[in-house]
């Protein structure tokens, strides 16, 4: 490789290979060249229609942000899922809708354009969406350590609510947002604009075993041991089994492992190619980064299919957005049993927390009332 076209954040075992990668690009004001470049980092490939191009990224766009403000708002609408614990996940749908309300629509305003890539606003997408991927499998770290401590450890889940989770989920997405930013700014990230370098190995090497690895194995473990215990607990507790306590528990701890493991295999692709496979066709290695994004549009719809508490919260805001201009109690009294709404600190079969707690635990008290405030 000439001293002209290396780059300080090539590794040293990619500089031979470095030359293969798209060897016609180049960037001059600030705009990505396109000499032979036939495949656009943010409006694909220029061989497709552009108008099919633009419906599939105005439907990604417009879908995705509907059902992530859909499924935030849940947390606020449904009395089941006010719950503190479930902060984590909100900010987890939060980082969702940072691609489909922020990155999307960019990509559709260039399209539009009718320029190529600005090297600039391709940097941003990239740091946006690197900072919502960080930020969502961090967040999900947490749902999986809260799922478990509240079914599996309940004596110390008062400890655990009990931290400043509104102050560590902006600490989650500032730290995202700086790792992302350093990786994208100081060249030590794979060049997703340009693919004239192959970052720096030891700062790969460390976020692939920490977002790929360490934070993956606690996620699932977390959460496939919390299903565990809800089966166990299930064939000891024959009641148990027949409460809508159960049914509820299971369907969430349930719906938030399919979410995650969706996550990590839509995720996956990218992963291999990047690391295995840099040096491959622009097709290939953008065809697996859109796999990842187009993951964050309907993973909120997969909630509203497979638990019926996000699907009665769906419900309530679809009903209050195109039918009615306040959510009224018409709607939720026809599809809710009467003993749900009665209140959550007498009945077991209705405040989520109950039946795991041992009524003689002496934090029962201190830990209901945190709970039922969002």
């Amino acid at each position: 490789m000439s001293d002209a076209t290396k780059q300080p954040g090539v590794s040293h075992w990619a500089e031979n290979t470095t030359n293969i990668i798209n060897p016609m690009i180049g960037i001059h004001n600030g705009s990505l060249a396109s000499y032979s470049r036939i495949y656009s980092p943010l409006i694909m490939s220029n061989e497709w229609p552009k108008i099919g191009r633009l419906l599939f990224i105005l439907f990604c766009c417009c879908f995705g942000s509907i059902m992530n403000g859909f499924f935030i708002s849940s947390f606020f609408v449904e009395r089941t899922l006010k719950r503190i614990g479930n902060t984590y996940l909100a900010c987890a749908g939060l980082a969702d809708m940072l691609i489909t309300a922020g990155v999307m629509p960019v990509s559709a305003v260039v399209l539009l354009s009718g320029q190529w890539d600005n090297l600039l606003v391709c940097r941003t997408a990239q740091i946006a969406v690197e900072t919502a991927t960080y930020a969502y499998s961090w967040f999900f770290l947490m749902v999986g350590v809260e799922n478990f401590f509240r079914i599996c450890r309940t004596a110390d889940y008062v400890i655990f609510i009990y931290l400043r989770i509104g102050l560590i989920s902006i600490l989650i997405f500032c730290l995202s947002f700086t790792l992302a930013a350093v990786g994208v700014l100081l060249d030590l990230d794979y060049d997703y604009c340009a693919r004239r370098s192959f970052g720096n190995p030891s700062f790969r090497i460390c976020t692939s075993v920490l977002f790929y690895g360490v934070f993956t194995i606690s996620t699932l473990a977390c959460l496939i041991a919390t299903i565990m215990r809800l089966k166990r607990r299930a064939r000891e507790e024959v009641q148990y089994k027949r409460s809508r306590l159960y049914k509820r528990e299971y369907s969430f701890t349930a719906s938030n492992l399919t979410a995650y493991v969706l996550f990590v295999v839509s995720w996956i692709p990218y992963w291999v190619i990047v690391n295995e496979f840099p040096s491959t066709s622009d097709a290939q290695y953008y065809n697996t980064v859109w796999i990842g994004l187009f993951r964050s549009v309907f993973v909120s719809f997969i909630y509203g299919i497979t638990n019926r508490n996000f699907r009665r919260a769906y419900g309530q805001l679809f009903n209050y957005c195109c039918c009615k201009s306040t959510l009224s109690s018409s709607f939720i009294s026809r599809h809710r049993r009467p003993l749900e709404l009665q209140s959550t600190t007498g009945d077991t079969g209705v405040n989520i927390m109950d039946a795991p707690i041992n009524s003689n635990s002496p934090h029962q008290d201190a830990l209901i009332l945190q709970e039922t405030e969002l």
